[in-house]
């Protein structure tokens, strides 16, 4: 199984000034307090979205093409299925037409992503580090690569600690116990979790395909 965490961290994480610095001493030490705090962000942020894409698109327009293109799909594949020549060559004569629909569907889709995502990436870099540190809630599941697993208390903890606890050589990590979130997994958490709920408060739910 590929790790994609990992991937992450050696190609894009790796580059000069862009590794975050977790602070050892955040601004909110308990996890009940950071985990609200950083929860209330993530909604924030989610929210924030949301009103950036209702500026930047039109969401009628978009629901409107999704679905003249969902209906011109279902119907090319009952009529592959049914191996209705004449019908497929009638759909046929609108493909492009609906290619390019989606194209321009995905665009206005990308619009305010790229707008987002650079100040998003900055707070992420420089600010919530520094504020939160590396864990800020405690799940009583664990999720893998969202929370520390018990290898990673043993790599964080090293058993060395107890014989040389001063020694500047042994790194320790934050994972202290099984089932401390990340920070990057608890926004990911609430961000999935709330996004539903905040798309039709702001009236930008979009279907899909």
């Amino acid at each position: 199984m590929i790790d994609i965490s990992n991937i992450f961290e050696r190609v894009i994480l790796q580059l000069p000034g862009l590794t975050p610095q977790y602070t050892t001493h955040p601004l909110f030490p308990d996890m009940v307090t950071s985990a609200i705090v950083a929860a209330m962000i993530a909604i924030g942020l989610n929210y924030g979205m949301a009103m950036l894409r209702r500026k930047t698109t039109n969401i009628e327009k978009m629901k409107t093409v999704m679905k003249e293109t969902g209906e011109w799909r279902k119907k090319y594949t009952e009529a592959i299925k049914k191996r209705d020549k004449e019908l497929i060559e009638e759909l046929k004569k609108k493909q492009s037409q609906m290619n390019k629909m989606s194209l321009e569907l995905q665009q206005q889709q990308m619009k305010p992503m790229m707008l987002y995502m650079i100040p998003s990436f900055m707070l992420w870099i420089f600010v919530f580090p520094s504020i939160f540190g590396q864990v800020v809630a405690l799940s009583p599941i664990t999720f893998p690569y969202l929370t520390c697993s018990e290898e990673n208390v043993k790599l964080d903890n090293p058993t060395q600690i107890k014989d040389n606890p001063k020694s500047s050589e042994i790194k320790t990590g934050p994972c202290k116990i099984p089932g401390q979130m990340f920070l990057w997994g608890w926004f990911l958490l609430v961000s999935f979790a709330f996004s539903g709920i905040i798309a039709k408060v702001t009236n930008t739910n979009i279907p899909t395909f």
